[in-house]
């Protein structure tokens, strides 16, 4: 038997015995689970390893003979009462994997593991919500300081690098408002507890890595109007104008006849010529009445094989000369912590990458960033998409652990990419990534992108507006990759995109996805895709609720979902294996899929506005099935269908802003404090 063909289909066995465990839903012939498990299939737990973050923990059992699904339990220290979670699922390397959610910060939990008789248990307390790092050393810059200083209150030093190389463990690098022109590395690294903190004392601190050119410098072409060039003695990757980003053509020649990638028209953007550092130029006026931001320096902030810093604060910007410019850029390193910055105008704003040991490019916070790179969001896909111009605004490739959290991305062509398409079936690369409450809007194409293995990718909580595609799972190769409780909204493309034959796990658990573009599908099946559970979501659309053209798609569990479209009687609803069908009811007669699932009208409170609450009238409350420690605090009779469960009382809570509705209130109140323009009035009735 074909080896990939085994594979999915063990997968897609694995499947259907979580569903049914969860759910009830009936297993697969016992014929072909005989096929997959070995004679003897007494499971042996030999070791568990646990991963807490701050909300979960990520729960991983290691053995011989272990069977597709585990019982997962869990129980905070100071209760004496089991709590049934998610139960745990069989990945290619033999191992059980799984996740506990809706966990206290700072707080110990134990755990166990059950498969018949056969337990294992363990114990771990979940990181802190805030970090507390109080320095030995204050290291103090300035840059306006004369030159020689020793980082004292009176003698700062002159650049950040100056103090970045003085500093040891517990040390904090100070720096105050001012424009810093500087590419910064880590000689040193802290050490458990005592970070080398790098952090902004006001809200101007800025490094920026261009010079800026202006004036009557520019040449007009003899003989393309539009077209102007100056010398600028070096390469570059990226060009402003005006502080907003400028397209790049392709070659001198695209530029002189307007064409971009693709062959987009495309009336005005850069190009330098290699041989000659010539910078061309088409723009529409003249080129002098600008302001050109130029990069010389690549990156702000570099760190390789270095642990337990940190970088708060800081306004980034304009970096790109001879290589793709980066806000943060990590390899192999652990502990780190970025925090609180404006990072805009580059190519890529946060990158944390791994190709070390086992020690190396783990624990990786990247919390409350705002990142943005207008307008390439504005250009057209075909113009951009493979080009240059393609960037992300934060790139998860470590080993181990990572939380990303509270950030707010906009205005860039990818949003979140977690994994590596490079090494589609590396277990170690971004290995348990915590990615939840982020606000991501306005996105040229996919606003979150997991790729490759995928273990214990958690997308929760996540608000997706006006991008291309809110989720492109393209593909996973192992899983269990996690997407839950967030919305899609506003998208021009699809909500949810599957591709490249993703055949990992994926779990897709109460989600709002919502759009009212012209034709555009609720979720595409661009290839074959295997083994997706689907559960409690609410997907609205004017196309196709969801569309596969190609064959040969296996291993799926969907059901009690709300697909809803504006097609009604003027088209099919749903296109499986390239077979449409006009309703709910055809399509689960023929393929077995959504069987509990509906077509009403979703009920949203007031989804052009941006509110995708429920009505009291929607027919998605208390319509939900109870999913283990996914759903188990729910109010009524039975789960809400979609992200948000009817828990604030508004004669309470006011008018909260429905992205906050669901949340715990420590949540709420953390998204509040970090987007103030996202709560508006209703932050002071948050604690």
């Amino acid at each position: 038997m074909n080896p990939k063909y085994l594979k999915t289909l063990s997968r897609g066995i694995a499947v259907f015995v979580l569903a049914a465990l969860l759910f009830g839903a009936p297993l697969p012939a016992r014929a072909v689970v005989a096929q997959l498990l070995p004679e003897n299939a007494s499971a042996v737990f030999t070791q568990l390893d646990l991963y807490p973050n701050i909300e979960t923990i990520g729960v991983v059992v290691s053995g011989t003979n272990l069977s597709k699904t585990a019982q997962l339990m869990v129980r905070q220290s100071d209760d004496p009462t089991w709590h049934s979670a998610h139960p745990l699922v069989r990945i290619d390397d033999g191992r059980l994997v799984g996740s506990l959610f809706g966990l206290s910060p700072a707080a110990s939990y134990s755990i166990k593991v059950l498969d018949g008789t056969t337990e294992i248990s363990g114990s771990t307390t979940t990181q802190p919500d805030g970090l507390q790092f109080t320095p030995s050393v204050i290291l103090h810059v300035n840059d306006d300081a004369l030159p020689g200083g020793n980082g004292s209150a009176a003698a700062p030093f002159q650049t950040i690098q100056e103090g970045v190389n003085h500093a040891g463990p517990g040390t904090q690098v100070l720096v105050v408002d001012g424009i810093y022109r500087e590419a910064v590395t880590f000689p040193a690294s802290g050490v458990a507890g005592n970070w080398i903190q790098v952090k902004a004392e006001g809200s101007g601190a800025i490094l920026d890595g261009s010079e800026n050119l202006t004036g009557d410098i520019w040449t007009p072409h003899e003989s393309k109007a539009h077209v102007w060039f100056t010398k600028i003695g070096a390469s570059i990757r990226y060009l402003a104008r005006d502080q907003k980003r400028f397209y790049m053509y392709d070659s001198l020649a695209d530029l002189l006849q307007g064409r971009g990638h693709n062959n987009v028209p495309m009336n005005e953007g850069w190009y330098i010529e290699p041989s000659t550092w010539k910078l061309y130029l088409r723009s529409l006026d003249d080129p002098a009445s600008h302001a050109w931001q130029v990069p010389r320096l690549n990156r702000a902030f570099e760190a390789a094989s270095r642990d337990w810093f940190w970088i708060e604060g800081f306004e980034i910007r304009f970096y790109g000369g001879t290589e793709y410019g980066c806000g943060v850029c990590t390899k192999n390193a652990s502990h780190v912590v970025i925090r609180g910055n404006r990072i805009h105008n580059l190519q890529t704003g946060i990158f944390v990458d791994w190709d070390g040991g086992e020690n190396q490019g783990n624990d990786s916070r990247i919390e409350f960033n705002e990142v943005y790179d207008p307008p390439v969001n504005e250009w057209p896909w075909n113009a951009v998409k493979g080009s240059s111009m393609e960037g992300t605004a934060v790139v998860v490739r470590g080993h181990i652990g990572a939380i990303v959290r509270g950030n707010e991305i906009h205005h860039f062509f990818n949003g979140i990419y977690t994994g590596s398409s490079a090494a589609l079936e590396n277990s170690g690369i971004a290995f348990d990534a915590d990615i939840y409450s982020n606000h991501i809007h306005h996105i040229g194409d996919d606003a979150l992108e997991p790729e490759g293995t995928c273990i214990n990718h958690r997308f929760r909580n996540n608000t997706i507006d006006t991008s291309f595609v809110g989720i492109s799972l393209a593909p996973v190769t192992q899983g269990p990759t996690w997407v839950l409780r967030s919305t899609f909204t506003n998208y021009t493309g699809r909500g949810l995109k599957w591709d490249r034959n993703s055949d990992g796990i994926v779990l897709i658990y109460h989600n709002t996805s919502w759009t009212n573009a012209s034709s555009a599908n609720a979720m595409d099946l661009i290839s074959p895709v295997h083994n997706a559970i689907l559960r409690n979501n609410i997907f609205q659309s004017n196309g196709y609720a969801f569309e596969e053209v190609p064959t040969g798609s296996t291993g799926h569990d969907w059901n009690n979902d709300n697909w809803y479209t504006t097609r009604g009687s003027s088209g099919p609803h749903f296109k499986w294996e390239n077979i449409p069908y006009n309703t709910i009811g055809e399509l689960c007669a023929a393929t077995g899929l959504e069987c509990t699932g509906y077509e009403s009208f979703p009920g949203l409170t007031n989804p052009g506005g941006g509110d995708f609450t429920l009505l009291p009238s929607s027919p998605n409350i208390d319509r939900g099935v109870v999913i283990p420690g996914i759903n188990d605090g729910f109010a009524g009779s039975a789960p809400d269908v979609g992200a948000y469960e009817s828990v604030l009382d508004s004669a309470i809570f006011g008018d909260v802003p429905p992205q906050l509705l669901g949340m715990d209130l420590d949540r709420a109140s953390l998204q509040c404090r970090h987007h103030q323009r996202l709560c508006d009035e209703s932050s002071a009735l948050l604690p």
